[in-house]
């Protein structure tokens, strides 16, 4: 494992992982920024409940891998844990029926009885990924399940009791979803009793590069190679925003490695086809200016006009770069007189700078 694996609770995650999925399916939370640590220490604490949890988080941040990880530390460890990606059945009956059952004959091709995950599967952990995209139906039973630990298969009128815990996870805002009508209060709330925020790959510093290096690593274990990413490649990727997390790295880091003609050398020319170059494009002054009359005339705050956008996905960090800078220049340099041409209160000026050092965003080279 080398140096990946640099926090003990990781350390124990891999161990336990291991003892119960095999070597293969082992899981490795790679990285050592404050965000990921944080949410390790506070899954360990989740998982002494048997509440319901609920994972939100982008895609491709890995969030099965920390609800499998809740899972090892439960009561319930030992016990079935079930991955149901609830986005992968476009018919709502077929989803009802895998999880809850149907009576033969309740919808079209229903030719028999069928038991649901809840009921094979019971005293164990169901992780119910993409959550969001559960219909309204789907959505009542499941309320039941968790109110009143009862199944109701489709087409049936008899009641099951069931004593299985929920994990959910979802990219998507719920609390937009409640207001257009599409996700239920009601079930929001009671899988909302423990929330686990996985950050970004944007959001945790350098760890793409320890990412990068254990999977590139793997590769030329594999294939019996040396490749390594050249030092311009690397500076191309250090200011990339990685709108897919650790999904689209992994995917970088196999186009590169096979694509690269070179026995020891990845370029930039073997990657840059996969990279979302939508998020590279640069402003201009008027856009970098439209900015600033946001925040100095209309009064809107930095947070609002540039770092909600910048997480996002809409703005880019040189882009936000650009605006810093800007900032500076009438600030003559101060950080601490940038906070009023931003609109930030004087007691955030800590929170100020921690957000632009984690996401790397001071400008290099600043003319006063």
């Amino acid at each position: 494992m080398k140096e990946y694996l640099l926090d003990e609770l990781a350390i124990r995650i891999h161990k336990l992982s291991e003892e119960i999925w095999g070597k293969d399916r082992a899981i490795m939370l790679i990285g050592k920024h404050p965000k990921l640590l944080e949410t390790q220490r506070r899954l360990i604490r989740y998982a002494q409940c048997e509440n319901p949890i609920l994972i939100t988080g982008e895609s491709g941040v890995g969030k099965e891998l920390f609800a499998k990880s809740i899972y090892l530390f439960s009561q319930r460890k030992g016990s079935p844990f079930i991955s149901v990606n609830c986005a992968q059945y476009q018919e709502p009956n077929m989803l009802i029926s895998e999880l809850f059952g149907h009576k033969k004959g309740s919808f079209t091709g229903a030719h028999e009885n069928r038991n649901g995950i809840f009921m094979e599967y019971n005293d164990g952990v169901i992780f119910l990924d993409e959550i969001g995209e559960l219909s309204l139906k789907a959505q009542g039973m499941l309320l039941r399940v968790l109110s009143e630990g009862e199944i109701k298969p489709l087409g049936g009128n008899r009641v099951t009791y069931v004593n299985t815990q929920i994990i959910a996870a979802t990219n998507r805002n719920l609390k937009e979803m409640i207001t257009s009508g599409e996700f239920r209060e009601d079930l929001y709330y009671r899988l909302c009793q423990l929330r686990l925020d996985i950050p970004a790959l944007r959001e945790r510093g350098d760890d793409w590069h320890i990412l990068l290096n254990y999977y590139l690593d793997e590769l030329n274990r594999q294939q019996g190679t040396n490749k390594q990413f050249s030092s311009q490649a690397l500076a191309y990727l250090q200011n990339y925003h990685w709108p897919g997390n650790i999904r689209e790295l992994k995917s970088i880091i196999n186009t590169g490695f096979f694509s690269s003609e070179s026995q020891y050398v990845i370029k930039p020319c073997d990657f840059i086809s996969e990279l979302q170059t939508d998020h590279q494009t640069n402003i201009t002054d008027d856009d970098v200016t439209k900015y600033f009359v946001e925040m100095q005339e209309n009064g809107v705050c930095f947070w609002e006009t540039v770092q909600k956008p910048y997480l996002d996905r809409e703005l880019n960090r040189n882009q936000v770069r650009l605006i810093i800078q800007q900032g500076l220049q009438d600030s003559g340099g101060s950080y601490k007189r940038l906070l009023k041409i931003f609109n930030i209160p004087e007691f955030q000026y800590l929170k100020f700078m921690d957000f632009l050092r984690h996401h790397r965003l001071k400008p290099q080279n600043v003319i006063i």
